[in-house]
């Protein structure tokens, strides 16, 4: 099976900008693409284990927190790290994602530079420094 980073995206623009970047930066690691919970449930199935899930999400409300207790908890593949993007950057509202299960938080860029640099960061963490398994 293939390594992976799958992405729960749900925001076409968002999903642009991101496929804009990954263009630019060429990951050593393939971003795959869902819209919705149950798309990735499907996903998974079908594909296999990804390496890290990354969960795009623009919301205040309670549902975001669900989505990733449900990854968290699946008895299949709650070992896989959860990945929050968001766009608030309260103290309370990051706690809330960690309480959850998310495995880290991070604030969405405002710049195509700064998107860039946070991908690439992101690809040295969770494929040179951390050990995931898919």
């Amino acid at each position: 099976m293939e390594t992976y980073v799958l992405m729960l995206q749900a925001d076409p623009d968002d999903k642009y900008i991101t496929e804009s970047a990954l263009e630019e930066i060429n990951p050593p690691v393939p971003i795959k693409f869902v819209d919705s919970i149950n798309d990735a449930n499907d996903f998974i199935t079908q594909e296999g284990q990804p390496a890290v899930i990354l969960f795009n999400y623009s919301g205040l409300n309670r549902r975001g927190y669900e989505i990733v207790k449900q990854l968290k908890t699946h008895p299949s593949y709650g070992h896989i790290p959860v990945v929050v993007l968001g766009e608030v950057s309260a103290d309370d509202y990051i706690r809330e994602w960690y309480k959850a299960g998310a495995n880290s938080f991070i604030i969405k860029p405002s710049s195509v530079a700064a998107t860039q640099k946070k991908i690439r960061t992101f690809f040295d963490y969770w494929f040179e420094v951390a050990e995931v398994k898919s």
